[in-house]
C-alpha cells in the first residue's frame, strides 16, 4: 500500500525579478500574476483529465498574501498513482515551485522494479520524501520518520519471522 502527504507552493518562475530595477518590479509582478493564473488553470485542467481519484487535493489560488498553495494526500493499493505524473507536471510547468511529498510504499523494493522504479535498496519499511525545488524533483531520506514497522508502530505478526 502507498500512503502519501504533500504540499507545494505552486508558482511560475520568478527569475525576472532577480536583476529587476525598482522601476520594473510592478510590471514584472503583474506579468507573473497573469502567468500564475494561467498555470493554475492549466493545472486544474490537467488534474481533471490526468489526475487520479485517489489523490485528494486542494489548490488555493489566493490565501492572505500567498498564492498557489497546493495540498494533497493519497492512499493507494499500488504505486501506480498519478501523483508521480503530477509532480513531473509541476516541475515542467511551474519552475518556481517548491514543496515536499512524504510517501510510504510497502512495495518499494529492489526486486519489484515496478513502474520504472529501480531503487538502490529496499524502502518498503520507511518513509521517503520527494522535494521539488529549483525546477527539480529529488528523492531523499525522510529525516522525521524512521521505520514504519518497529518505530511508528509494532512489527506485524506476518512480518516477524518467528512463524509461531
Amino acid at each position: 500500500m502507498m500512503l502519501g502527504f504533500g504540499w507545494c507552493h505552486l508558482q511560475t518562475s520568478r527569475e525576472r525579478l532577480r536583476d529587476a530595477s525598482l522601476n520594473d518590479v510592478t510590471l514584472i509582478e503583474d506579468e507573473i500574476d497573469r502567468a500564475d493564473a494561467a498555470m493554475f488553470a492549466a493545472f486544474r485542467e490537467w488534474m481533471a483529465v490526468q489526475g487520479d481519484p485517489f489523490i485528494v487535493w486542494t489548490l488555493l489560488e489566493a490565501q492572505n498574501n500567498h498564492h498557489g498553495l497546493l495540498t494533497y494526500s493519497l492512499s493507494r493499493n499500488h504505486r501506480s498513482s498519478a501523483v508521480w505524473a503530477m509532480l513531473d507536471w509541476i516541475v515542467a510547468n511551474a519552475p518556481g515551485s517548491y514543496g515536499l511529498f512524504h510517501c510510504h510504499d510497502d512495495e518499494d523494493t529492489m526486486d519489484r522494479n515496478a513502474y520504472g522504479r529501480n531503487p538502490p535498496m529496499d524502502y518498503n519499511n520507511v518513509f521517503r520524501v520527494h522535494r521539488i525545488k529549483n525546477g527539480k524533483l529529488e528523492e531523499l531520506a525522510d529525516p522525521f520518520f524512521g521505520l514504519v514497522e518497529g518505530d511508528l508502530g509494532p512489527v506485524h505478526p506476518y512480518n516477524r519471522g518467528d512463524a509461531s
